[in-house]
């Protein structure tokens, strides 16, 4: 997504990350998350960012693949 800082250098979102069960604790995740960070840095993104839900086993998953806690997020859901 474009951005109207940082010289508008554009932003990556990742959202809904999921592994189906029969594949968890393989690294499938993490080779996604990895796909995902190296497609930000080809396309000149200056940050890749995302959401993650409130479970500790998540947020160390997003942790290991090297995402760091940096800010609360707010939304507001739509009809």
């Amino acid at each position: 997504m474009p951005n109207l800082t940082r010289g508008g250098r554009a932003i990556l979102f990742v959202e809904n990350v999921v592994v189906a069960g029969a594949f968890q604790r393989r690294g499938v995740g993490r080779r996604l998350m990895e796909a995902a960070v190296r497609l930000g840095e080809s396309a000149d993104c200056y940050k890749v960012q995302l959401l993650a839900a409130d479970d500790e086993y998540v947020h160390t998953f997003y942790k290991v693949c090297g995402f760091a806690a940096l800010a609360e997020g707010f939304r507001r859901y739509l009809p």
